[in-house]
């Protein structure tokens, strides 16, 4: 038997790869990149293993070409460089939107630094897609979820009519 050639940089190994190598082309839609991202499962570096109950993820970070602190987020474990791990050494797995719930304010992110596969969203980039953009796993409870029966009469009541 022989061993397996490693894949190329330039083929996707996922659905967030081909979402993010298809985007440079001119009917490229950037929602699907940005969905891609919340929905499927990407990997952070941290310092720290997570196999203690007091564990805690410090995050690798990063400066961008401006200085600015950015989160460094890879789409595949083997997209992660030697150098990363040197100063990080724990591959976690998280999805995008989780990653979006709890980064901070002044935080940007990039995924796969210095790939082709790649791209960089600062604060405010994140902040509109927490803005505009809903999980699909939220998406699904809002719709599976019961009307509230009393919340419908007070606002009958408000407006002199039935809520659409």
């Amino acid at each position: 038997m022989t061993d397996q050639p490693a894949a190329p940089e330039s083929l996707p190994l996922n659905d967030l790869e081909s979402k993010l190598a298809k985007s440079g082309q001119p009917d490229a839609n950037p929602v699907d990149v940005i969905l891609a991202f919340l929905n499927n499962e990407v990997y952070i570096l941290s310092t720290d293993s997570l196999d203690k109950p007091d564990a805690a993820v410090e995050p690798l970070v990063l400066a961008n070409s401006e200085g600015q602190p950015v989160l460094a987020v890879f789409s595949h474990p083997s997209r992660v460089e030697s150098h990363f791990l040197e100063a990080a050494p724990n591959v976690l797995g998280t999805h995008g939107a989780a990653i979006l719930d709890s980064i901070g304010d002044e935080l940007g992110l990039v995924i796969n630094p210095g790939s082709e596969h790649g791209f960089e969203m600062g604060p405010e980039g994140i902040a509109n897609v927490r803005r505009d953009f809903t999980r699909a796993d939220e998406a699904a409870d809002e719709a599976a979820a019961p009307a509230d029966p009393a919340a419908d009469a007070a606002v009958e009541a408000d407006t002199g009519g039935p809520r659409d």
